[in-house]
């Protein structure tokens, strides 16, 4: 005799753009994470006081992205310069397989991110460490963050829109 078995209804959720698996300020042991990206978030995002999450699926592709920041809608990826072949310092006939395949990928992410209408910001290692205060004027730029004196001195210098006839 066989047995009846009753299935259960099993809703199904909507696919998010972005699966955001850790927040601001927590340990960042994920798969994939270097700690060149650690680096970045202490001393760049950090720094600035930026909301982000870190380490953000694209499960679309599959894909994961170094830093998401929400309140942006940025995405911002930390590239090694030789995993991810700096242009300034290795040419494309010298790239090894490992690198032309990081590069397609890089390529596939920047894609589906122009897709899904968010820009993606890429950050090489050597600008981080050899030039960190451009990395951060930039950053502030295109985050629209100023510096307490710079606003006080730029408001100060205003010419005054009510003046006494």
């Amino acid at each position: 005799m066989k047995q009846v078995v009753k299935k259960k209804a099993v809703k199904e959720k909507p696919k998010k753009k972005l699966k955001r698996p850790s927040a601001r300020n927590t340990k960042h042991h994920l798969p994939g994470t270097s700690k060149l990206e650690e680096r970045f978030a202490t001393d760049f995002l950090d720094k600035l006081g930026v909301k982000y999450y870190y380490q953000v699926e694209a499960e679309d592709i599959g894909r994961w992205y170094d830093f998401y920041l929400p309140n942006h809608k940025l995405i911002i990826e930390v590239d090694g310069s030789w995993y991810h072949s700096d242009p300034r310092l290795v040419k494309e006939e010298d790239m090894n397989p490992m690198q032309k395949r990081n590069k397609r990928i890089d390529e596939l992410k920047d894609k589906w991110a122009l897709m899904h209408g968010i820009p993606i910001l890429r950050i090489w290692e050597k600008d981080i460490n050899e030039s960190p205060e451009k990395v951060l004027k930039m950053l502030k730029e295109r985050l629209y963050i100023q510096d307490k004196n710079n606003l006080i001195t730029e408001n100060k210098n205003k010419r005054h829109i009510n003046k006494i006839k």
